[in-house]
């Protein structure tokens, strides 16, 4: 079996993991809350991980630098943001957060962290992430999943959280 044919199975196990877990009735907090949430961590260098996923959320939000948020990225990296429709490398990644970095009063108001070593030197954090800027009616929860290769970020992939689909939750026997 090759090795990304691996990690994109590793990658669904932690996202189906991710789903059975998550609660029907997920509350976002309000606005003005500070950045709060939770690490679970496996296999050693979680916590450096979730310590670079911390440095990245200060890069988009404290900072608002979009270079030093690309800079966090492996020369190879690549960017599917929770606000775009298409896959990112390089100087692309820069003009994402160009954007995204931008937006005023950005800021995190929830992080859930699942970080998983999935080969050596290589790190899954799986996260919920929930965003806050000004212009939005109420906060957005994203599902992110950052791949770190050693201490760059290899591979980040983003979207929005959908709406619980009441059918298939009552069929998942889900807590």
């Amino acid at each position: 079996m090759n090795y990304k044919l691996l990690l994109a199975i590793l990658v669904l196990f932690v996202l189906v993991y991710f789903i059975k877990n998550y609660k029907k009735h997920h509350k976002t907090l309000a606005a003005s809350s500070k950045v709060i949430g939770d690490v679970v961590t496996t296999g050693v260098g979680g916590k450096d991980i979730a310590a670079l996923t911390d440095e990245w959320i200060n890069q988009v939000t404290v900072k608002n630098s979009p270079e030093g948020v690309t800079n966090m990225f492996c020369p190879d990296g690549n960017l599917i943001g929770t606000v775009s429709q298409v896959k990112r490398k390089g100087v692309d990644i820069k003009k994402y957060f160009d954007f995204f970095a931008k937006k005023p009063g950005i800021t995190v108001l929830d992080k859930k962290y699942n970080i998983s070593r999935v080969a050596p030197g290589v790190f899954i954090n799986t996260s919920f992430i929930t965003w806050f800027w000004s212009g939005l009616n109420e906060p957005i929860v994203a599902r992110m999943t950052f791949v770190f290769r050693e201490k760059c970020l290899f591979q980040l992939h983003s979207s929005v959280l959908p709406e619980v689909n009441d059918e298939l939750f009552d069929i998942s026997n889900l807590p």
